[in-house]
């Protein structure tokens, strides 16, 4: 549970990208989504979900990588971070749609 007062400091977006052709899951999932929940503070992404199904393993090691990272550092740099310890077919789409989530975050917070 969260406290009021984290809530209060926190926005949850989400962003979405296409799976890839080539993998099973794009039979089941055409889209990987990418839920965050960023601190309006720090800019930092304290949680991060995923809309389709990972093994625990692989979302253990993606929260790990995403977990802290703040959205106002290079996102490239981010993401080849990430592609340096993960290597999966849906790398790309994933990072895609955490893209797409800290996009809206922007949008959200310019309002």
């Amino acid at each position: 549970m969260f406290s009021q007062q984290s809530l209060d400091d926190t926005i949850l977006v989400s962003g979405f990208a296409q799976t890839p052709k080539g993998i099973p899951a794009h039979h089941s999932y055409k889209y990987i989504g990418a839920i965050l929940l960023v601190d309006k503070n720090s800019h930092t992404i304290e949680q991060v979900d995923f809309s389709i199904i990972f093994s625990d393993l692989t979302k253990q090691i993606l929260r790990q990588h995403i977990e802290g990272f703040c959205v106002n550092e290079s996102f490239h740099e981010f993401a080849n971070q990430i592609k340096n310890h993960v290597s999966i077919p849906s790398i790309g789409a994933v990072l895609q749609a955490v893209r797409a989530a800290i996009d809206r975050y922007y949008e959200h917070i310019k309002k």
